[in-house]
């Protein structure tokens, strides 16, 4: 990120994925990989809406390890003052694959709503709250 030229957007999501935990359990390494890779993304793109999203549990990692790496996220989201979500409260057990390890093509639909909602561009969201 740091050495690509980017276009200005109105919002970034940044999904942590959980590819390297089999082989990198220390939660805090990976706290401090999320944490340099959103402050680039701050520095690079002042001017967005940023919104860091958690890792989501599946077949390859167990729910203790995605809420402690999840609370770790959310800890930086909140000291570089973004937007954090934890995708786990918006997905269910039939949203997976049958791998367990990624999402159907309604698990996809679901998490992009849930991105919607926290990046604030759900028309239906944004009018219902406005009545």
């Amino acid at each position: 990120m740091e050495k690509r030229i980017l276009v200005s957007p109105d919002k970034v999501i940044i999904h942590v994925g959980t590819n390297d935990l089999k082989t990198t359990r220390n939660l805090d390494f990976v706290m401090g990989e999320v944490y340099a890779l959103v402050s680039t993304a701050k520095k690079k793109l002042p001017n967005c809406r940023h919104v860091l999203s958690g890792v989501l549990r599946g077949r390859d990692v167990s729910w203790r390890l995605s809420w402690a790496l999840n609370d770790r996220i959310d800890w930086v989201a909140n000291d570089l003052g973004l937007i954090f979500v934890d995708p786990n409260s918006w997905i269910e057990d039939g949203d997976f694959a049958r791998d367990g390890l990624h999402l159907n093509g309604r698990g996809k639909r679901r998490l992009g709503q849930l991105y919607d909602r926290v990046s604030g561009l759900d028309v239906r969201g944004s009018a219902e709250s406005k009545m």
